[in-house]
């Protein structure tokens, strides 16, 4: 992309009304949600395409910056710092990312140009406990969904490391 895309805060995610962004980012690339004639995008994804220089944040006149837009992520999320990191190394490793929440999971995965997702993605701390029956229940949905069950472990180095879990029946 050449130049910036604009795009406007609005509480917990921005927007744009430019075709540009639409065509560019909603339909070329997966980006967003698209309401009427406006592509919305959560934090995490503004976050990530100003990183990438595509975009830029206006909350009024002023262009916010990736640590500004970080910190607004984080008061809203506590965990959005490894949401981010998990949410970064998917799509650059090329895979479209959107929320998963209806489904109980942090991020729903696509291949591009598929249809329908993948892997559902939950995402946590090395430090952090789970329990057998919240893997239970994430893998149910999950298979009841027709998804695979991805847990997205993030290490003290911010390293990302990816466990599939199933169901098996003997």
């Amino acid at each position: 992309m050449k130049k910036v895309i604009e795009f406007y805060l609005s509480g917990d995610r921005v927007y744009s009304t430019r075709e540009k962004a639409i065509n560019q980012l909603y339909n070329n690339r997966g980006y967003g949600e698209l309401k009427g004639n406006k592509l919305f995008l959560s934090l995490i994804e503004a976050a990530y395409l100003v990183e990438r220089g595509w975009i830029k944040v206006l909350d009024e006149d002023r262009e916010l910056t990736f640590e500004e837009i970080f910190k607004l992520g984080k008061r809203k999320d506590e965990d959005f710092d490894i949401k981010y990191l998990v949410y970064k190394d998917l799509r650059d490793r090329g895979y479209i990312v959107k929320s998963a929440l209806k489904f109980g999971s942090h991020f729903r995965v696509y291949r591009k140009n598929a249809e329908h997702s993948d892997w559902l993605i939950w995402v946590l701390r090395e430090s952090e406990k789970l329990s057998p029956n919240d893997m239970t229940a994430r893998v149910r949905v999950a298979h009841g969904v027709r998804k695979n069950m991805v847990m997205a472990i993030v290490d003290e180095d911010n390293d990302v490391v990816y466990y599939k879990i199933e169901w098996i029946k003997f």
